[in-house]
């Protein structure tokens, strides 16, 4: 009770050292968007901030207390994905552009004031991806067969509006499974999804061949000699008689 009674009082809540993040623990993130990490932070009003820093778990220690850094107000070479977009005060936002796989991960802040360093913990966890999978992994192929390809997020995300690409170029699909009743020869080729609203974030492709049975030169040539077959040995038969 006694804590929660100091926490009330201004004067303590003026001194607090805290880190806020958004209120979901992680951001889904499509390829090629630009995703803004909302951040802000306080410390005693006696203190002044010299340094703000964002590091990513994935190349640095859990608290950011060594290098690399992905943004460092120190360093005039930071990457050039990662902008701060704060301000010494009160805001410690980060906004990360043309993200990619490579972005995925958890991304902290750490601010120093005369002689005390913060880092915000936990921080917030970028999730990257926008993949494709279809209905058969192995085997062939061939016409008539039923086929989907299925577009995904490796998070929770709004899939209800995707881009369908085939050899690179748009078809009118909108819907994330691609559904084919009955494949053709026509439908031969490569496809790949992505975001409606996020272009650039298509996922990897997948080559589709289908297998024309009945135009085959193998098939072709088997019936050829099955039925040449048939035909000499009645021809053998016959002349045996």
């Amino acid at each position: 009770m006694l804590q929660i009674l100091l926490l009330l009082l201004p004067g303590v809540v003026r001194n607090m050292w805290t880190v806020s993040y958004p209120p979901l623990s992680s951001i889904c993130a499509a390829r090629g968007s630009n995703v803004s990490i909302n951040c802000s932070f306080t410390y005693p009003q006696d203190q002044k901030v010299q340094r703000e820093l964002w590091c990513s778990v994935t190349s640095n220690n859990g608290y950011c207390v060594d290098e690399p850094y992905v943004y460092d107000s120190k360093n005039n070479n930071n990457q050039k994905n990662f902008q701060y977009i704060g301000d010494k005060t009160s805001n410690c936002s980060l906004l990360i552009s043309n993200i990619d796989q490579t972005h995925s991960g958890e991304y902290k802040f750490r601010f120093i004031t005369g002689n005390i360093k913060w880092t915000g913990d936990p921080g917030v966890k970028i999730l990257v991806d926008v993949s494709m999978s279809r209905s058969r992994e192995n085997g062939s192929t061939i016409v008539g067969d039923s086929l989907n390809l299925t577009c995904t997020l490796s998070c929770s995300g709004n899939l209800a509006d995707v881009q369908w690409f085939k050899n690179g170029d748009p078809i009118q699909q909108s819907e994330p499974v691609l559904t084919f009743s009955r494949v053709t020869a026509k439908d031969s080729g490569k496809y790949s999804c992505s975001l409606r609203n996020f272009k650039t974030t298509v996922s990897e492709e997948i080559s589709i061949h289908i297998e024309d049975v009945v135009r085959s030169p193998t098939v072709l040539i088997i019936v050829v000699f099955l039925v040449s077959l048939v035909f000499i040995t009645a021809a053998v038969i016959l002349i045996r008689r």
